[in-house]
């Protein structure tokens, strides 16, 4: 029975590739179905059944007719794009630590989504997904007036592979000899696990992200410098609209 499959197979991939065979025939009645390839002083280069090029002089070919030209498959079609409005918060949680004695204006960190990005009802990139961000400002207590402060931005999403530009507001804080001791936007505590859900559920989301929005990182450490370890998970928000692909 497998054999019967097989050779039926076979006969179907020769019919199909003889319905797009160019047909030389030669004038002691051989006629070869296979692909024209040129014509030039020696003969006619043409590739047989078997695979293999030859050339037939032109005083033995009797005719030569080329078959219809395939038509192309249609391209695949183009992934659907949505607007994601400035004003949406990204959830991030920070894969390297950082910290005023070490960190330089103009540094490159990474993290990841804390939890799905949508916009108009589609996913557009999943909890996980790779966000870059760069040092905006970076000042040790050592040389600032004895004020640390770190300033971050992200500037970059990874999409199917394609880092994407994306612009937000600038994450700011500063350590205890500021007067300020600000920490805007750092997330933490015991109501942050209640607030993702909130927002991963669609569920009260404006309440869920300004709970999570004035929430302060436990894990930040704001002495005489400004530390962020890994894992601190904190909000941005975008500051102009970006266009990124529907995910499946």
């Amino acid at each position: 029975m497998k054999s019967k499959v097989l050779l039926f197979s076979a006969i179907c991939i020769g019919l199909v590739c003889a319905a797009f065979a160019d047909t030389l025939q030669l004038k002691d009645g051989q006629v070869i179905t296979g692909t024209f390839l040129g014509r030039s002083s020696a003969g006619i280069q043409f590739t047989g059944p078997d695979g293999i090029s030859r050339i037939y002089a032109s005083k033995d070919v009797e005719s030569l007719a080329f078959g219809p030209v395939p038509t192309p498959p249609p391209p695949p079609p183009a992934l659907q794009q949505v607007w994601v409005p400035a004003g949406t918060v990204l959830l991030v949680r920070m894969v390297e630590g950082l910290d005023t004695s070490t960190a330089y204006t103009g540094q490159v960190f990474s993290a990841t989504l804390s939890v799905n990005l949508a916009a108009n009802g589609y996913s557009v990139a999943y909890a996980g997904t790779t966000v870059y961000g760069q040092v905006v400002e970076a000042n040790s207590a050592g040389r600032a007036k004895g004020t640390s402060q770190l300033k971050l931005q992200l500037t970059q999403i990874v999409v199917n592979g394609n880092a994407i530009p994306i612009i937000t507001d600038v994450f700011d804080s500063q350590g205890k000899s500021s007067s300020k001791r600000s920490a805007k936007r750092l997330l933490g505590g015991a109501g942050l696990g209640a607030a993702i859900g909130a927002i991963a559920g669609n569920a009260g989301m404006g309440a869920a992200i300004g709970a999570v929005s004035g929430a302060v990182a436990s894990g930040v450490q704001k002495g005489d410098q400004v530390q962020i370890p890994s894992e601190t998970q904190l909000s941005f928000t975008l500051q102009q609209p970006v266009q990124l692909p529907v995910m499946p």
